[in-house]
């Protein structure tokens, strides 16, 4: 009797060789800062005027996880922090409402 022949792989094609190992990429520059401000007033479309503590006027609108609540209310006069983008310092974003 001879031996049972093996089965084919089917891929159709030889074995891979394993991924090589890559080194982590670098460290990234932020691209943003975080400063706190006042919201001086709302605009339409979601976002808002804000005056942050050195002077300057910023329009930003909420983070995403503030919006998916719908609990979190901001106000004019309500003091918050927000993130601006190095790039385009008078955009920005609310990331935090202080109570």
């Amino acid at each position: 009797m001879s031996p049972a022949p093996r089965p084919r792989p089917r891929s159709g094609g030889a074995r891979r060789k394993p991924a090589p190992v890559r080194e982590p990429a670098p460290e990234r520059a932020p691209q943003t800062y975080r400063t706190s401000g006042t919201i001086k007033t709302v605009l339409r479309d979601a976002k808002f005027l804000v005056e942050t503590e050195q002077g300057l006027e910023v329009i930003a609108r909420a983070a995403g996880r503030m919006r998916r609540g719908r609990k979190i209310r901001i106000l004019p006069g309500d003091a918050v922090e927000i993130e601006v983008s190095l790039y385009d310092p008078t955009r920005g974003r609310i990331v935090w409402r202080h109570m």
